[in-house]
């Protein structure tokens, strides 16, 4: 039987949910370190699927196993690292674990004690997250700033959250260098340009509201240049010179993958799922999938599900 996604999108509830322990300072919801390895988890331990307001930071010193995030699978392994991001769907699976550490973060955290350029650091130029493998000199300093990081947050530190924050950006940092030390990686002094990042934010809190029954119509050229306060022909050709991707790309690539995500993940049916995301007419849901994936999608749901 596979779970229903919870409604459930703050790292505190999720881990009530998960009736795990934590320390008081998570009553702030929007920064937490925790050391995973510390619960009492049964192995393999798969979690609920849950649909996070968060940036999720987790350091794997010596574990196994993967985290799904959107159409997204990351493998983990010991010295990996994987940064996911807010507004997607997620569920993770350790099949063994020695040490695990995470950071829950959100953006408005590190807006209040560094409130310019942290656009640049969180953007990895993808959708979901992003999931790199370390030298073990990279990751004895990772796990030494989280062990202190752990002492800052459950102190009583006049300055603490300043600390934490600059201590999250640091880390951030080294995954951006690790990004860009890959072969592929091709650096763009455009690619963060504010228009690029507020309209894949844009995107972001659109199916956030409609994951959440707070809107009923999924965004496309217009109603982003609108909320943009721009030109539709300007906000196209710039979004296409940068990203090299059309805003229908972008948005039909969201669309598709929180969709397969719901009938890989989910027991919602056809009708509700197309419902959800603002698609009245089954038939037109069905040919809208197909078209973007080469596959019905009860065939896409038989296929994954029985995997």
């Amino acid at each position: 039987m596979i779970s229903q996604p919870t409604n459930l999108s703050t790292y505190k509830d999720q881990i009530e949910f998960l009736k795990l322990s934590y320390h008081d300072y998570i009553d702030n919801d929007e920064f937490s370190i925790v050391k995973v390895h510390e619960w009492d988890l049964t192995f393999p331990f798969n979690s609920p699927t849950f649909r996070s307001d968060y940036y999720s930071f987790t350091i794997v010193t010596n574990a196994n196993g993967s985290f799904t995030v959107g159409d997204d699978i990351f493998e983990l392994h010991p010295n990996h690292i994987v940064v996911a991001c807010p507004d997607s769907y997620f569920k993770i699976h350790w099949t063994d674990m020695e040490k695990v550490y995470n950071i829950a973060f959100k953006k408005s955290f590190i807006l209040k004690h560094f409130p310019g350029g942290i656009d640049n650091i969180m953007e990895f130029n993808t959708t979901n997250g992003y999931c790199c493998c370390v030298t073990q000199d990279t990751m004895n300093y990772f796990e030494q700033t989280c062990i202190e990081m752990h002492k800052i947050a459950t102190s009583d530190l006049c300055y603490k959250n300043d600390l934490m924050a600059n201590l999250t950006l640091n880390l951030l940092f080294f995954v951006q260098l690790e990004k860009e030390n890959e072969p592929e990686f091709k650096i763009n002094n455009e690619k963060n340009n504010k228009i690029v990042i507020d309209f894949r934010q844009n995107i972001e809190n659109n199916f956030n509201k409609l994951s959440q029954g707070k809107c009923i119509s999924v965004m496309r050229i217009k109603e982003h240049a609108l909320l943009l306060n721009l030109d539709e022909n300007y906000l196209s050709k710039t979004i296409s010179n940068i990203t090299k991707k059309t805003v229908n790309e972008w948005v039909n690539k969201k669309l598709v993958d929180e969709i397969k995500y719901l009938l890989k993940h989910s027991e919602k049916s056809m009708k509700d799922i197309a419902f959800l995301y603002g698609f009245n007419d089954l038939n037109y849901f069905y040919s809208f999938f197909k078209t973007q994936t080469q596959s019905a999608p009860g065939i896409y749901r038989k296929m994954h599900q029985n995997t």
